[in-house]
């Protein structure tokens, strides 16, 4: 069964390897931490200009409210940020109705955007909001690739606080298949900070023989 997982993990990787990269945040989810009206949800990028709201909540009251994208998670960003359409004042939620799609308007991206809120316009308020947040970008810089899979290898096998906090996740207090898995699924999304990160399929195998040696190792 370890030999199973470990060569499908392979053929996994191989494939993730030959993707190109998407658009910047394509993928990346934030969590909507509530602040008033019982707001909260999980919003995930779908592609460059497409989010998807899974359990949402909201109990509808309140003037004006849009879902709002801002530059960055701050009220501030808001003011100036853009709105979506339709309007959410009058529609409570309690997140058993199924996950909600938006469009962004024409000409607008991702790219542009790093915060989402539930915003009352009428009186500039912020009912919840979250940052968008890549999976599997460990090192924060808005890329899932070889930086990232290196901190997995470099505490392959480890315990916290043995390991780094970074380097697990999955937060179950052990660097594992669990990590690598979130790395992998996510090879390659977001945009290469530079050409150096970008990983081309040929690169594949050479990754592929450290994780075989890494798995060996862990079965030992």
């Amino acid at each position: 069964m370890k030999m199973h997982k470990l060569w499908v993990g392979m053929l996994l990787l191989v494939l993730l390897l030959s993707q190109q990269a998407d658009a910047a945040v394509t993928g990346a989810v934030a969590e909507l931490t509530m602040r008033f009206h019982n707001v909260s949800g999980t919003v995930t990028v779908v592609d460059e200009d497409t989010f998807r709201v899974d359990n949402f909540t909201y109990d509808g009251r309140g003037p004006a409210v849009y879902f709002y994208l801002g530059a960055v998670d701050h009220s501030s960003a808001y003011v100036n940020g853009l709105g979506l359409l339709p309007i959410l004042t009058g529609t409570a939620y309690d997140g058993t109705q199924g996950p909600l799609f938006y469009d962004l308007p024409d000409g607008e991206v991702f790219d542009d955007y790093n915060g989402i809120a539930v915003w009352c316009v009428d009186f500039s308020a912020n009912f919840g909001s979250g940052e968008f947040l890549l999976p599997g970008d460990l090192d924060g810089d808005s890329f899932v690739g070889l930086d990232d899979l290196d901190i997995i290898l470099n505490n392959w096998n480890k315990h916290i606080p043995n390991a780094q906090i970074i380097a697990d996740p999955s937060g179950d207090g052990y660097v594992g298949l669990d990590d690598l898995d979130i790395v992998l699924n996510n090879w390659n999304a977001g945009v290469p900070p530079s050409e150096s990160s970008y990983v081309p399929e040929p690169a594949g195998l050479g990754i592929v023989g450290l994780l075989v040696v890494l798995m060996r190792r862990r079965a030992v």
